[in-house]
């Protein structure tokens, strides 16, 4: 085993989650840092997200609030006395920067080195002309491209390679994206217009391979060699759909033996050549017609592709990932599941099930967003589901989605569609694109039909059309129990088929159990299906007789998780929802999680001491406390699911927190943070609103003290239950007065646990389960910083309203302001 000689190792982060990028990469990173607190390392981790649960781990890390600039990390660099940096744990806002520092010269002065992947591979996979050199020398095949500087050249290489091709300009004027030309006429008018913005007069020309099957290979490499696939993954959508808005299935679905090997042989070559030690998501364009494929992508680091294949399989790829980076190889890292077998680590992962990752939108919050799916990624979050078929895995990712998305799934209503919109639906994809190709089944259209207008293998229009075919027969069979059985086996929910039947879901819950005798059971999910003795505390639902699920002992309690990704709460949700499990160990319960987000910082192995990876619907919960029979239930807030709960006589702890936000876009001055506990009020620190909206902790001076503590005291008559809340104040002629109390707001929460040093979330449980909690004072963090939230609109082509209201928020970062 090599050894890791580094004394001080720098982790640079993510940054704040935004559309392309949750909260995979943080829990990527604790799994890192947890695993290394283990050799006596002095570790750093560096970021400017506000919602990063870093601050209150367990473990020994130093926590550095920054922007994620090369100036401030070459600080960073020498005030600490960095040897290496990780920047496989930061999506590609660290490999870019690594890249940045490289190129600075620091690195070399410092004598500071990457670990996990190199510097030439960063500059290499940063640099397409370069990377193109590579595959050449491995002899993968590249993408033809050229540069021309006039039509005829052009000419050539299109008639050369093939139409349709795609054309951009070199250098341009303005922002310009990649023109796609389907024949002669077409690319001779695009050309004049391109040659014009480019200040060198050229024009990159490539052969498109929109249309082409788009394959995911995700592979882990060790330092001597030794490489693994870990999963493969299909994208629903061709090459023309970005990634992160397509269907995703796993294992891959339509591909030859042929094709799928080829495909691993060139992941487990580039891993090789580029010297990789860790995770290695690879991207191919493949060609439906002859199997012969192109390289579209690399990310030598954690994503959301290696966030799911993680989920899918059972294989914990970060920590394994983290041992091989302390200088361990596959041949020597043991699995805590394994039961027997001496390197289950070196062994590839296989699945007895299939996975589906199912992307979400935040539509219905922003208008005139464009839903057109494209090349650029709008889906801000996804679901995944897993089932014994590719029916029930996506029947159970569309019903994944909760209640206040779903309209946004399919913001046009596809019954009511002409037949001419429908057509244009299914040539110019969109969000919720599954909804209207059922609909377009329904109305009679062939498999053949829809795969040559959407360019969709045929295989999943055959699967969406026996869905439609089990539609049918419960629409004809009410209450009927093979039909129910059928159904329910192939990823049907109860309400599903009362919105068939007519009926409420609860009659056909009642029909199903007391008279159908149907019943959910539970499936392990791990890496050897079955091959090895495997100890996972990971299950999924279907309808099959085995129940693999052993009811857990002990006390014990059920939380439920944060589900999809959406504006307002994201990753600030998740902050709270790791809190509070690791809370509630702490008060002596074994916790309990459902939740189905595949990029969920709270999905990591080891945190929760059971997870059940299902939709956050209502009929999933009262299977799973049927199942376990928990003593609690805990959720965040008061939303819809819990509400249809109580109103069956189950009873929620519901954390008193706004699961929205603080009164928005109000004139204030500052905010108080306090508790109320049984009448007794706690004053934590004070904060200050700008005229941005922006808090900045500040020490309470003695003449600010004077006027906010009478103002506290009052707080109490504008309060009716214990927990923590935020007091606005607004100062008005010198004098202060409150606007508002309110409940701590789940975006503000992570942000004011840092800045005050303290454990809200964790407090805020232990208040809803025991009602009180030791309160502690901690001084208020040294340094002054900066905390506003981001925004989507960018990304969705928007301009940004001068006031935008929090609860539109995707993410928030913090800077310091010295």
């Amino acid at each position: 085993m090599a050894r890791l000689r580094a004394k001080n190792i720098l982790i640079i982060g993510a940054g704040p989650t935004q559309i392309g990028r949750d909260t995979e990469s943080e829990a990527a990173a604790v799994q890192i840092i947890k695993n290394f607190a283990e050799i006596n390392r002095n570790l750093f981790y560096v970021t400017s997200d506000a919602n990063s649960v870093i601050p209150r781990l367990d473990v020994d890390v130093k926590f550095i609030e920054a922007e994620l600039t090369v100036n401030s990390l070459i600080q960073i660099l020498r005030e600490n006395e960095i040897d290496v940096i990780l920047p496989v744990a930061g999506n590609t806002v660290a490999l870019q920067l690594s890249e940045q520092l490289n190129e600075s010269g620091i690195l070399k002065e410092l004598n500071v080195r990457t670990m996990g992947v190199t510097t030439t591979t960063i500059h290499n996979i940063n640099n397409p002309e370069l990377m193109n050199r590579v595959l050449k020398h491995i002899k993968e095949p590249t993408i033809p491209t050229t540069v021309v500087e006039n039509v005829t050249d052009a000419l050539r290489f299109a008639k050369r390679v093939g139409f349709p091709v795609l054309i951009k300009p070199i250098a341009s004027l303005t922002k310009t994206n990649r023109i796609k030309c389907d024949n002669e006429h077409q690319l001779m008018e695009m050309l004049e217009s391109a040659f014009k913005v480019s200040i060198t007069n050229q024009v990159a020309v490539e052969k498109s391979v929109v249309g082409y099957k788009e394959i995911e290979m995700i592979v882990i490499r060790d330092a001597e060699g030794s490489k693994l696939l870990i999963n493969g993954g299909e994208n629903f959508n061709p090459i023309g759909v970005h990634s992160g808005d397509s269907i995703i299935f796993s294992p891959t679905q339509t591909l030859t033996d042929v094709e799928f090997q080829s495909l691993r042989t060139a992941a487990l070559k580039i891993a090789e050549i580029l010297k990789i030690k860790g995770v290695c998501h690879v991207q191919f364009a493949l060609d439906p017609t002859d199997g012969k494929h192109f390289i579209t992508r690399i990310n030598p680091f954690f994503d959301r592709s290696s966030a799911f294949a993680a989920r899918a399989t059972g294989y914990p790829i970060a920590n394994v990932v983290a041992k091989i980076l302390m200088g361990q190889n596959l041949r020597e890292i043991k699995l805590s599941g394994v039961q027997r077998h001496d390197s289950l680590a070196l062994i590839e992962p296989v699945m007895d099930h299939i996975a589906v990752r199912f992307p979400t939108w935040s539509f219905a919050s922003f208008k005139n967003a464009n839903q057109q799916l494209n090349t650029r990624m709008k889906s801000t979050g996804s679901v995944m589901a897993f089932g014994r078929s590719a029916e029930e895995a996506l029947q159970k990712a569309i019903r994944s989605v909760d209640s206040t998305t779903a309209a946004e799934q399919a913001a046009l209503d596809e019954s009511q569609l002409s037949e001419a919109q429908l057509i244009n639906v299914l040539i110019h994809p969109r969000a919720g694109e599954v909804y209207y190709l059922l609909e377009a089944i329904r109305r009679g259209y062939t498999v053949d039909e829809l795969a040559k207008m959407t360019h969709i293998d045929a295989f999943y229009f055959y699967k969406l059309r026996h869905l439609v075919k089990l539609e049918r027969r419960l629409r004809d069979n009410r209450f009927d129990m093979a039909a129910l059985q059928e159904a329910k086996y192939f990823g049907f929910g109860d309400t599903q088929i009362a919105h068939l039947w007519q009926v409420r879901s609860d009659e056909v819950r009642d029909f199903r159990i007391k008279k159908a005798h149907v019943f959910a059971t539970y499936k392990g999910v791990e890496p050897t299906a079955g091959e090895f003795p495997y100890l996972t505390n990971t299950y999924y639902s279907t309808f099959e007789d085995e129940d693999e699920a052993v009811r857990t002992t002990g006390k014990k309690i059920l939380v439920l998780g944060t589900a999809n990704s959406q504006v307002g709460t994201n990753s600030a949700a998740e902050y709270t929802t790791f809190q509070t499990i690791q809370r509630c160990q702490k008060l002596g319960y074994k916790v309990i999680l459902i939740n189905n987000n595949p990029n969920a910082l709270t999905l990591i192995p080891d945190l929760a001491d059971k997870i059940y990876l299902e939709p956050l619907t209502v009929e999933n919960c009262l299977n799973i406390i049927h199942q376990e029979k928990p003593d609690k239930i805990i959720a965040q807030g008061k939303w819809e699911i819990i509400t249809q709960l109580v109103l069956r006589n189950v009873q929620v702890e519901q954390l008193p927190v706004s699961r929205t936000t603080r009164s928005e876009n109000i004139e204030a001055d500052y905010m108080g943070v306090i508790s109320s506990i049984n009448g007794s009020i706690n004053l934590f620190g004070v904060v200050g609103i700008d005229e941005d909206n922006m808090f900045i902790p500040i020490e309470v001076s003695e003449a600010l003290k004077v006027k906010v503590d009478p103002l506290i005291k009052n707080a109490n008559q504008h309060i009716t239950n214990n927990g923590i809340y935020s007091v606005i104040i607004k100062e008005n002629m010198h004098q202060l007065q409150i606007v508002s109390v309110v409940p701590l707001a789940v975006q503000d929460l992570p942000f004011l646990s840092f800045a005050f040093d303290q454990d809200f979330a964790g407090i805020i449980t232990e208040i809803t389960l025991n009602g009180s909690s030791k309160i502690e004072n901690h001084p208020i963090i040294q340094g002054d910083y900066r905390y506003s939230h981001v925004y989507p609109y960018t990304q969705f082509g928007l301009k940004k309203p001068q006031n935008p209201p929090f609860s539109l928020a995707i993410g928030a970062e913090f800077q310091s302001i010295k």
